[in-house]
């Protein structure tokens, strides 16, 4: 891994929990590798890119990093539901890259959550911006797209590491509410690991009290990192 630059962000308004600021770290890399960024993720690191960043808050320590525990998962009804109705989906994995059907997806997705969890309204600049940034990295990362007679409804970008997969960003057609496209495209990754024999599934942070976040604590058991470094595993 080769640092080439080191930044703490100022105190602003936090991402997750408006009535409180927040504070980032970060940390640019030129070079980085699955198993360096491994290690990263595993102390609470998670990246955009070429930029890693970890919170760094004076007063609050809600971000819990949050990893699946692959080979004893298993799905809640409500899942297997999920996987049941989603069968018709055919996932293609390859090399990220962008065009306009997987920009006007990501857009709609973003006004959707807008209007129902309170998102800033995208613009296009910045919206450009965060699609080249996830596809931009210092190691190939996966893009799987899942098709519905032949129409894109839904992108997940995947780092594979080697001990699991780390689930970036996901964006999806928000018409199909009834399909629940998002749990679905974490089902998909977590079957995908245990075909290959690996034993987490990471999906970034968990903020107990942000309503966007509720969907991670569903798939169990799970860990969760703690200020103290500790993974404890939560089963209900």
């Amino acid at each position: 891994m080769k640092v080439v630059g080191r930044f703490l962000s100022r105190p602003d308004r936090c991402g997750y929990l408006p009535d409180r600021n927040w504070q980032l770290e970060y940390e640019y890399v030129s070079e980085l590798t699955p198993q360096e960024y491994m290690e990263k993720v595993r102390t609470g690191w998670r990246k955009y890119g070429y930029a890693l960043f970890r919170p760094l808050c004076k007063n609050c320590n809600e971000c819990r990093p949050i990893r699946i525990l692959v080979n004893e998962f298993a799905a809640n009804r409500s899942q297997k539901r999920t996987q049941k109705i989603n069968r018709d989906i055919k996932i293609e994995i390859g090399p990220a890259g962008l065009d306009r059907e997987k920009f006007d997806l990501y857009m709609r997705h973003h006004k959707h959550h807008v209007a129902t969890v309170g998102w800033p309204e995208p613009d296009l600049h910045t919206s450009l911006s965060h699609l080249t940034s996830l596809a931009d990295n210092p190691f190939p990362i996966e893009e799987w797209c899942h098709y519905l007679d032949q129409e894109l409804v839904g992108v997940a970008y995947v780092d594979r590491l080697p001990d699991g997969f780390s689930a970036v960003y996901s964006f999806y057609e928000p018409g199909l509410s009834k399909r629940s496209l998002g749990t679905w495209m974490v089902l998909a990754i977590v079957e995908r690991a245990r075909e290959l024999g690996l034993p987490y599934v990471y999906l970034g942070y968990f903020v107990q009290d942000c309503r966007s976040m509720n969907y991670k604590a569903k798939f169990l058991p799970h860990e969760r990192r703690g200020p103290d470094g500790v993974w404890r595993k939560v089963d209900r």
